[in-house]
């Protein structure tokens, strides 16, 4: 496959778990506080090289999945994304609640969560099931 070379325009930066857009795009914001959760994507800058074959972390070692199957932040482009609770706007900063991303990661886009994002139904295979009972945080469990 060939390789394209992109550019992204960071927006803004993760400060102290919440968002700070650059004050140039302060206008932009306007009207996303009516929203409860917006969608945020970064880029994942400290990500490291992915191995191809990874274990899900607390899973038994006879679980190996291909790394694109995972929510690991290690990806062929490192580009995140997580929907979060947005707590308050005040001008070009956006209080949020968690946002699955590292102090200083950019900021790529800014989307308000609709219904039309929201999938009712879907399918995990049983390796997350397994996964999920291990799981302590109830906003990252899947049942």
């Amino acid at each position: 496959m060939r390789k394209n070379r992109f550019s992204f325009n960071p927006i803004g930066i993760v400060k102290g778990g919440d968002i700070v857009i650059d004050k140039k795009w302060t206008k932009a914001l306007s009207g996303l506080e009516g929203f409860s959760h917006i969608i945020v994507l970064c880029w994942l800058g400290k990500a490291k090289t992915p191995k191809m074959i990874v274990r899900p972390k607390g899973l038994t070692r006879n679980t190996k999945i291909g790394f694109l199957a995972t929510r690991t932040p290690h990806r062929a482009n490192p580009i995140g994304m997580s929907v979060v609770k947005l707590v308050k706007r005040r001008g070009n900063y956006l209080m949020v609640d968690d946002l699955d991303a590292w102090e200083g990661t950019l900021i790529l886009d800014v989307k308000p969560y609709t219904r039309r994002d929201c999938v009712q139904k879907f399918r995990i295979p049983g390796w997350v099931k397994k996964w999920d009972k291990r799981e302590t945080d109830p906003l990252r469990r899947y049942a």
